[in-house]
């Protein structure tokens, strides 16, 4: 089915504080009480991470989802479900300076390949009241902050994030015996204590140096207290993350064609704007080459380059069919997470402007490649005479660049989903209506792919449940 999408408004965003409000009214409502793992000291103003981290116990899930998804004004665009946390990626508010989204972590296992370094169960009974302003909620007693601040990075990543180590440090040095007493029983005293001092000491090379010892005392005693769990669980870990790393569902793609001065400027906007709508949000550029030679892919031709000698007829063919080989392995190959890209310019221009590219070979194969190529989600045209726009000034454009908007505007007409913008507009305007299109496709993907069963549950004249099924036709 082919869908020309309109070009839709933009509702004003709600205040992060609004938001809060809101979400944390939401949650109590369905009986989940909101546990804040970490960074809300500016709240309800400012956020001061990233995102904003949840604990909650496991089977709490669907009624975080109902709660968040029956937020007036706000959409999820984005959902990742990994084997301790859920992602949860929202338009209609945002904390950081030029997003439009916000994310919201829901843990319910602080842990290292499904072994807990941390219950979960013991933070959530432990938990204290805060009040920020009008707003109620719980979080972690300090050394159990400390500990789940400092080893979701260390024990993880490897390295321990800086912004959290004065802190952490504070914490462990004024209740030392307190924090090896909370390690003790996933660590071990050697460990757990060598971990304690290295932080008071406040040497980062000690306490990164301590990631491998920690692995595997957590590992080690794991296996020795429950092994046939501990095995169960690693295995369960490594076959989730070959779901989410080697699986297109976790892929979302949107494809950016038109003038090579107002594509640019768009997309260089659209990036920030884009920040927390998924995972991880990345820019490619069309550009053949194998999937094991990615340092060329910083740059990428322009119609306004110097038009060099095409390759030969062979060259040229080997050319795409490596291109089209990188392309179909990045479908399951090249991530690590929920991943959102944007392209700028895509196989078509192979047909279109072949110089570009120094294609040199028959047009039969460039055709080919284009239609066995994966296919973006959603195509956007820039075309600066859609509708007659600039009609009286046609005879200034360059016939070249009329041609090649022309076979654009006739190639993106056949794609499944794409939407056609006036490039005549203010930058500024071209933006925020690519910006609509991108987040109601990935909010139709999301709860299509993703959140449609686990949201099957909602109350059927729920607003939410009524404005998710508007959004999925």
């Amino acid at each position: 089915m082919q869908v020309a999408l309109s070009q839709p408004l933009r509702p004003q965003d709600m205040p992060f504080s609004d938001f809060l409000a809101a979400l944390f009214q939401a949650l109590e409502s369905e009986g989940v009480r909101p546990c804040i793992l970490r960074n809300y000291e500016g709240f309800p103003a400012k956020n001061a991470g990233g995102d904003v981290d949840f604990l909650i116990d496991p089977a709490e899930l669907p009624r975080v989802l109902r709660a968040v998804h029956s937020i007036p004004g706000i959409r999820i665009v984005g959902y990742t479900h990994r084997a301790y946390v859920a992602g949860v990626f929202l338009e209609g508010t945002h904390s950081a300076d030029g997003s439009r989204s916000l994310q919201l972590d829901f843990l319910w296992s602080l842990s290292f390949k499904e072994m807990p370094y941390l219950p979960t169960d013991t933070v959530l009974k432990a938990a204290i009241p805060r009040q920020a302003g009008n707003l109620n909620f719980f979080v972690p007693i300090p050394v159990h902050e400390a500990i789940a601040s400092l080893l979701t990075s260390l024990i993880i990543g490897g390295t321990a994030k800086e912004k959290y180590i004065p802190k952490v440090q504070q914490t462990f040095a004024g209740k030392r015996s307190e924090t090896i007493a909370a390690l003790l029983p996933q660590f071990g005293l050697k460990a757990s204590t060598r971990l304690v001092d290295a932080v008071i000491s406040g040497d980062r090379q000690k306490i990164n140096g301590c990631s491998t010892s920690i692995r595997i005392a957590l590992t080690l005693r794991s296996l020795l207290y429950r092994p046939i769990r501990s095995v169960i669980a690693i295995a369960r870990h490594y076959l989730r993350e070959i779901d989410v790393r080697f699986s297109p569902k976790s892929l979302e793609a949107v494809c950016i064609l038109g003038p090579d001065n107002v594509r640019t400027a768009v997309t260089d906007k659209l990036m920030p704007m884009l920040l927390y709508s998924s995972k991880e949000v990345v820019r490619r550029y069309f550009r053949p080459q194998s999937f094991f030679a990615r340092e060329s892919r910083s740059t990428a031709p322009s119609a306004g380059s110097p038009v060099l000698t095409p390759r030969g007829s062979i060259a040229s063919m080997t050319m795409v069919a490596l291109w089209l080989l990188d392309e179909w392995l990045n479908q399951f190959i090249g991530k690590k997470n929920d991943t959102l890209r944007i392209f700028d310019s895509y196989c078509h221009d192979l047909l279109i402007d072949p110089r570009r590219f120094r294609y040199g070979g028959p047009r039969w194969f460039a055709r080919l490649i284009g239609r066995l190529a994966p296919s973006p989600h959603l195509w956007i045209l820039l075309d600066p005479c859609v509708d007659g726009a600039l009609a009286e000034n046609r005879k200034q454009i360059p016939a070249e660049t009329l041609r090649q908007l022309e076979a654009s505007r006739a190639f993106v007409r056949t794609n499944e989903k794409y939407i056609i913008l006036d490039a005549s507009r203010p930058i500024d305007e071209i933006t925020n209506s690519a910006h609509a299109a991108i987040i109601d496709t990935l909010t139709q993907l999301t709860y299509s792919r993703k959140l449609k069963s686990r949201l099957s549950c909602t109350r059927p004249n729920h607003p939410a449940a009524n404005a998710a099924a508007r959004s999925s036709r």
